[in-house]
Parts: C-alpha cells; structure tokens; sequence
C-alpha cells in the first residue's frame, strides 16, 4: 500500500485509515463523516487528494496530443486555465474522467487514483516520439480546500494570489521558495481550489491552512464526505457512473464531448451513438423512508427491473437517502416513481431534478 506525504499528519489528527485505490487513506476523522460534509458546506474542509495520478506532457506538439487523448478541446483554453474531460477508448467507453492543465508549452493532466497507472499506459502507447511524458505523483501532492470559507481561510501569501482566479483558472504562488499551482475547482460543489506542493513541503503547507483556517471552522475531511459531497451535486465517480462500457453521452457528459473537434480517440463511436442514440440515460432518484439506497440495487418500474443503482447512499444536507442510476432513456422524466430493490425491501422512490442540492437548495 502506498502513503500520501501526510499519512502521518492524518494518523495524528485521528484519520481511520483504509485501503483506497492501492493507498492508504483517511475515510474519516473522529468528528465522523456528516460532520465533515456539514463542515465543507458552511465552511471549509481539507481534503489530502495526492493519491490521484499527475502527469505532465512536453515537448513538440505535446498540447496537440493530450488533445487527440480527450474529448474535450483543449484549444479553447490557454495558459492560466484547466478543463474537465473524459479519455476514452476507440468505442468510446470512458478510460477515466481527468483534468489537464494548460502550462503553456505543456500538460498536467490529473488522473483518478485507481486509473492512474491505466491512463499513464494509455498515454505513452500512443504517443508521438517528440513527446516526453512523466509521471509525477510521487514528487507533487494535492491537497483540496472546499467551501464557501475557502478564499477567506487561505492566509498571505495564499489570499492575494487567488483572489483574482476565476472558476476553473489557476495561478501560481511562491511559499518557502517553492512554486505552488493553486487552481479554482474541486469535488463538492462548492467554492475550493486545488493545490499542488512539493512532497516535501506537504505537511508544513497543510498545517499552515489549517492554523489559517482554524478561526473559521476548517477542518480536515476524508473520503467518506468528499464522496457524500459529490453524490448530492451528482458529479460521476469513476467505477460507478463511469467506466470503460459507459460513454460520456450516457453519462449526461455531452458537454465535455467536442465532436467538432478534427479528430480524437473515441470520435467515430460517440458521432455514431449521437446519431443513432443513447441506450440509457443517467437519472437521479429520492428514496422514501429510512433505508439507503447502495451501490448495485436494481431499479424497478411498473414492477419490472430496468437499471442499477450506481450510487446511493444518505444526503446528510439534504437529510434523506437519495441516489444516481442508469434506466432507458424513455423512462427518465421527473417525477417517474421507482422501486429500488435493497436485497429483497422495496423502497419507494421517484426521479428528481439534478443536481439534489445548489445553493442550499433541494431540487425536487
């Protein structure tokens, strides 16, 4: 099992350490998962994100590669910005949802945890001879501050630089003689930024946001909450919304999917599937009752089973269980009435507008 730079700062602060992804990681901290995800909400929450892959492409014609390896057009943006974008495979199933940086004359592009390896092999098997990518996971590491506090708990130097940086731009700090990329984005649905640190410089960094933020209520978060965060804003988890038999149209990610583009891998499959149309749409769902709706339930109509449930789980903003499936894309008008199947119980439940929650309101 591999250790992120602050596997002893998160031993420390009483993290519950699991295996994730091929890492040990914290899926909570001793005031438990709620109340971390109540924290980020009104707050801000530290995240130690450094178990996801960074690679970094250069050289001749390393921006027109990454591009040929998303969907989305990297030639919209310019230095000082990112974007988000599935990579997919010749079928068009999803490799991975990633992020990639524009440096400029180079690419960071940001891998999930359990993808990375897959992606790095993906990349440098169809990669141009003037292209050099490398890996660097082991010499950076993310650290994710969410909330709507973020920007205020962030002490000098932090403050002035990002005061500026506009959703999905980034912008680059010097502390402790170190350049430090700090980029407006994250996971929850709520106002953070991303920033990458010198491993050697992880933990000092993030005991410093934290005494910065202390005044304010920061405090650190796991996987448990980052996971319940991005279930009520319904942003896709790789390996359940997302996979490589599952497009990007399917999984209501049209819009990183820039079929004008001259050419990418996956290109042919997805203008044929927008063209003929998709097989399943995804749709969210609210349970009546107590019990939970989990990862592989089916999903039922009219009594017969027409999907699964990729996530599910307890909304702890919104105080009820709710969930995230895949049905016929004839069946997926809000207000539909379902039955999830929790090995065996019944549990009522209907479509519902997405995302569950925005601006401390329900979507129903």
């Amino acid at each position: 099992m591999r250790r992120t730079p602050l596997y002893e700062t998160h031993k420390r602060n009483g993290g519950k350490m699991v295996p994730f992804a091929g890492w040990e990681m914290p899926v909570q901290f001793p005031t438990g998962i709620v109340q971390e995800h109540l924290t980020v909400r009104r707050a801000a929450g530290l995240f130690d994100v450094s178990h996801m892959g960074r690679i970094e492409f250069r050289g001749s014609g390393a921006l027109d590669y990454v591009n040929y390896l998303i969907t989305n057009d990297l030639r919209k943006i310019g230095p000082g910005q990112l974007l988000y974008s599935a990579l997919c495979n010749e079928e068009g199933g999803i490799i991975d949802d990633v992020t990639v940086y524009h440096l400029g004359d180079a690419a960071l592009l940001v891998a999930n945890a359990a993808n990375a390896e897959t992606v790095l092999s993906w990349a440098r098997s169809h990669k141009p001879e003037a292209v050099t990518i490398e890996d660097r996971t082991a010499e950076l590491a993310q650290l994710a501050l969410q909330g709507p506090r973020a920007e205020a708990m962030l002490g000098s130097p932090f403050a002035e630089a990002v005061r500026d940086v506009g959703y999905y731009e980034y912008t680059w700090v010097s502390w402790k003689d170190a350049r430090i990329l700090t980029s407006r984005n994250g996971y929850t649905g709520e106002d953070g930024f991303e920033i990458y640190v010198p491993s050697e410089l992880a933990v000092p960094l993030a005991d410093r946001l934290m005494q910065w933020g202390e005044r304010i209520g920061v405090a650190p978060a796991g996987l448990g909450a980052r996971d319940s965060l991005r279930m009520e804003v319904n942003y896709a988890l790789y390996g359940n919304e997302l996979s490589q038999t599952i497009t990007p149209l399917e999984a209501g990610l049209r819009w990183v999917v820039k079929l004008k583009k001259e050419d990418f891998i996956g290109k042919s499959a997805l203008v044929r599937q927008k063209s003929e149309g998709v097989p399943r749409k995804l749709i969210g769902f609210a349970v009546e009752g107590k019990r939970l709706p989990r990862h592989g339930h089916p999903i039922r109509i009219g009594g017969q089973e027409v999907g699964v449930v990729t996530s599910g789980g307890y909304c702890p903003s919104l105080e009820r269980g709710m969930g995230m499936g895949y049905v016929p894309p004839d069946q997926t008008a809000v207000g539909t009435e379902l039955e999830i199947d929790a090995r065996g119980t019944r549990l009522p439940a209907r479509i519902v507008e997405r995302p569950f929650y925005k601006d401390g309101s329900v979507k129903r």
